[in-house]
């Protein structure tokens, strides 16, 4: 059984991050319950910079939401984490026993007790009841997983940092900034800002903004749209994305 200290913190985002160094999965070579567990117990997609090797995991479990986790989970435990969140996985190997019904297949050879027999027959795939509760086990954590996921996507944000160069060194850079931070949009929060030297007495602005990424779709679009407008800004020579990065 693999276990992790609560993935709540550093240390547990470290233990998961070097566990998913030589590993696709937490268990095994296919996707399990012990993924989805593990899963459920973080907060947020771990980050990317920090912890690689669990964001690259992470992002392949949410893209696999929804679909088959046909992995034999071994059971994950993770401190700080519901018992419900758990100990699901543990049942994993519980599923292979439903086939228990085929092994009155031999009685069949017996032509008295034929009839008897063929009832017994699990001929149309039909789930046990242990097959049943794992599947809704299953399901649920799913279900957690998906709304978790949902509720991650509205709260995401991105911290981009831009320079804004103006058509020469005559440029107002007063105006030219004020003609940016005129930009308002739902989702879009202008930051702080500077002027940077580059050369030949011309001085470009870099300013900070934060999007909500369920609002905003495109920062490119906003920039040709609302500022650069094709080149017929007065002050706005272009604009260009120095830096993005998830918050």
């Amino acid at each position: 059984m693999v276990s992790f200290p609560a993935l709540t913190g550093a240390e547990g985002l470290k233990a998961l991050n070097e566990h998913l160094l030589t590993r696709s999965y937490v268990v095994g070579y296919q996707a399990s319950r012990d993924d989805l567990a593990v899963y459920s117990a973080l907060e947020k997609a771990p980050s990317s910079n920090d912890y690689p090797h669990a964001a690259r995991w992470y992002s392949h479990v949410e893209a696999l939401l929804g679909q088959s986790f046909p992995g034999k989970g071994e059971g994950v435990t993770i401190a700080g984490s519901s018992p419900s969140a758990a100990a699901a996985p543990a049942k994993g190997p519980a599923a292979p026993a439903a086939p228990a019904p085929a092994a009155k297949a031999p009685v069949a050879a017996d032509d008295d007790n034929s009839d008897d027999s063929d009832e017994d027959l699990d001929l149309f795939g039909e789930l046990t009841e242990e097959e049943k509760k794992a599947k809704e086990e299953k399901d649920a954590v799913i279900a957690a997983a998906k709304k978790r996921g949902a509720e991650k996507a509205k709260l995401t944000k991105s911290l981009i940092i831009m320079d804004v160069k103006p058509w020469d060194d005559t440029t107002d850079m007063a105006a030219l900034e004020a003609e940016v931070r005129a930009i308002q949009k739902d989702g879009l929060l202008w930051g702080a800002s500077k002027l940077v030297p580059v050369g030949f007495g011309i001085k470009k602005l870099q300013i900070t903004a934060v999007i909500e990424d369920s609002k905003i779709e495109s920062m490119d679009a906003i920039i040709e749209e609302e500022i650069v407008r094709d080149g017929e800004s007065e002050t706005i020579q272009s604009i260009d994305i120095a830096s993005f990065n998830k918050l």
